[in-house]
């Protein structure tokens, strides 16, 4: 295993490891660590049926499944195939920064991105550091955030979903209220719980206020030091730790084709619910 930081103290990449065989134990915890510890791992070069992709996902924790069924378009429900194919996931241009599954009262712990057919142009994966987010806070919105909670929505107004809930998931997945301060459940780093296309209002705050504070932290968090970029090539496998990283994809031409597979992963129950 070889490995290279990507940013500053952010993002790894790790060579040398074949995720379609069982990996012994030495090789997955010491990967399992890098992960969590730089939050972001580009894993290149790989080969995976959905078989050998739940194989891995299920070693680092319950396999996650989207809370939106309507989402669920390969042939099982814990992969989902995320392309712009004909018949498949609906994914078109850029997608804005968000924390998946921020809008759940168990979000996912862990989300894997499995590259197999990558655009020429764009479609570029960017990665915000949220623990670096809150530790360079600058005082007056530090103040503002420590303690706070915010209400986290699916259906954030002014936000249109890609695919739309239908009536049953709507009352499914009603709204939820999460600290904006996340603590890191096994290492107890603090990440700022941030995801602008799901976060609704935070705490009492008339929303012109809400509206202008989410802004604030959002442009903190997205300075150019602080965010990763990946562009990516077939074969690549990310997973990312979604208690301390948000993500946004950029725009690619429609015409050209992008095909991803997402799975992912939660944290026990007695740890998934954000604290």
């Amino acid at each position: 295993m070889q490995t290279s930081i990507l940013a500053e103290d952010f993002a790894v990449k790790i060579d040398g490891v074949d995720l379609s065989g069982l990996l012994d134990d030495a090789t997955f915890d010491a990967l399992r660590g890098l992960w969590m510890q730089y939050k972001v791992a580009v894993i290149p070069g790989q080969t995976l049926d959905d078989d050998a992709l739940l194989a891995f996902a299920g070693r680092l924790g319950p396999i996650f499944t989207h809370v939106q069924s309507t989402l669920h378009t390969g042939e099982r429900k814990d992969v989902m195939y995320m392309s712009n194919r004909q018949q498949e996931a609906l994914v078109q241009g850029e997608l804005g920064w968000h924390t998946d599954q921020s809008y759940t009262a168990k979000p996912v712990f862990g989300t894997i991105l499995y590259g197999i057919e990558i655009p020429a142009d764009g479609g570029e994966t960017c990665f915000a550091d949220l623990s670096a987010t809150y530790d360079t806070l600058p005082d007056g919105l530090r103040d503002r955030v420590e303690g706070e909670t915010a209400v986290y929505s699916a259906e954030r107004p002014g936000h249109k979903r890609r695919v739309a809930l239908t009536e049953e998931e709507r009352k499914r997945i009603p709204d939820v209220v999460h600290p904006l301060v996340r603590t890191h459940p096994y290492l107890g780093r603090k990440a700022l719980y941030l995801s602008p296309m799901h976060i609704k209002a935070i705490g009492a705050l008339p929303l012109a206020e809400s509206e202008a504070l989410l802004a604030d932290l959002t442009a903190h968090a997205t300075a150019p030091e602080r965010v990763y970029v990946h562009r990516w090539t077939p074969g690549d496998v990310i997973m990312w730790d979604n208690t301390s990283v948000m993500h946004r994809r950029n725009h690619f031409p429609p015409e050209q084709r992008r095909f991803h597979k997402r799975t992912g992963f939660y944290l026990p129950d007695e740890l998934a619910t954000p604290f």
